[in-house]
């Protein structure tokens, strides 16, 4: 870094050298290339930038808090001096001997090495204090700019951090409130001596927590597995509840690569089970239909329960509440999830939307946002 700092002022501090060859160039007869003028002006601007790389590593050297504006004046002061020191005795090596011998800044023969030297101060000093603290100041602001920069990418990095704790904290809540759910159908089975229900149910739950574990390490996974997480589930409650349950799945094929949050569905399809199914014993009817729609994915769950939809209380369990909360972290307000009666009066919808997306900056462009 100190080293591209160096170039840096180096390179900006050349310019006015290459503007006054240029210049001559164009404008100046060959006659006028004899001018001390020019051997003088690119003299004092080039020993300025050979010079402006040690000023650089001389305030990083010497970096002073700017809280402490006495100590800070008392190293730039320094810093002026030697540079200045550096620059009048280059230049007068330099040019001492062409100025002696031009009548072009008003000298005569007989004029002493220390008026030349006091010249040289005189016509260099103010245009030296603007290169210096000029300088200084790209370094205080490079410095600030760089650790600015440091800052936000940790605050990011903690950002990112944080939210995938919270992400791994809510899809750990959910896991573990279908894991308890499922132990207890099993549980009533066992108690109620419905051994091969409860064994089959067992088998279906080895499957789908192994395909839970291989499938879950990430935020988001393709639609297609998340259906076959889904099935399992259903296998699950089909074997408990018999013929009670009829379910229609519609998906559409071009959509089977979407990517949307492992385990979405299950806490969607417990709930419909859970007020659509279970409390009745009349056949429940589970409708999903996920389709594209406009450059989003549109997921319906739809049941056909008798409850009032009034007093149903969506906010209390854990798995909406998480559902929604999921999709808000991953999604930050892309995202869509409604919950309202359906259009015949009977059951529920529960409508999610999400970016249809089938590569991982969705996830990345959610951590940015």
């Amino acid at each position: 870094m100190k080293n591209n700092k160096s170039i840096y002022a180096f390179g900006i501090w050349i310019i006015p050298v290459l503007l006054i060859l240029l210049e001559a160039t164009i404008f100046l007869s060959k006659v006028n290339w004899k001018s001390p003028f020019i051997p003088y002006a690119v003299t004092f601007w080039g020993l300025r930038a050979v010079l402006a790389p040690l000023i650089v590593l001389y305030t990083l050297k010497f970096w002073g808090d700017h809280t402490r504006a006495f100590r800070l004046f008392a190293v730039h002061v320094g810093g002026f001096f030697l540079f200045s020191l550096l620059f009048w005795t280059g230049a007068y090596l330099i040019l001492h001997g062409l100025l002696h011998k031009s009548d072009f800044f008003g000298w005569e023969k007989t004029s002493t090495n220390m008026q030349v030297f006091s010249m040289i101060v005189d016509n260099s000093i103010s245009t030296n204090s603007i290169v210096y603290v000029s300088t200084v100041a790209f370094c205080y602001i490079w410095e600030f700019l760089k650790k600015n920069t440091i800052i936000n990418k940790k605050a990011m990095d903690l950002e990112r951090s944080l939210l995938t704790s919270r992400l791994e904290l809510l899809k750990g809540q959910l896991n573990t409130h279908f894991l308890f759910n499922t132990l207890h159908t099993i549980s009533s089975f066992v108690v109620r001596k419905q051994n091969e229900e409860a064994n089959k149910m067992l088998v279906r739950l080895g499957e789908l927590l192994r395909f839970s574990l291989k499938e879950n390490k990430q935020q988001l996974i393709p639609l297609h597995k998340e259906m076959e997480l889904l099935r399992l589930y259903l296998d699950i409650q089909e074997t408990r509840f018999k013929d009670r349950l009829q379910l229609d799945v519609q998906v559409q094929p071009s959509v089977s690569n979407s990517l949307v949050p492992s385990l979405l569905l299950q806490p969607i399809v417990e709930n419909a089970v859970k007020y659509g199914v279970e409390p009745f014993h009349d056949k429940g009817k589970i409708s999903i239909d996920i389709h594209s729609n406009n450059g989003k994915l549109v997921i319906q769950v739809r049941d056909n329960g008798k409850r009032d939809f009034n007093e149903i209380d969506f906010n209390s369990g854990i798995g909406l509440s998480n559902t929604r909360e999921r999709l808000r972290q991953l999604y930050a307000g892309n995202q869509k999830l409604s919950i309202v009666q359906n259009a015949s009066g009977q059951g529920v919808l529960v409508a999610i939307e999400i970016p249809n997306q089938t590569s991982e900056h969705a996830i990345e462009s959610a951590y940015s946002g």
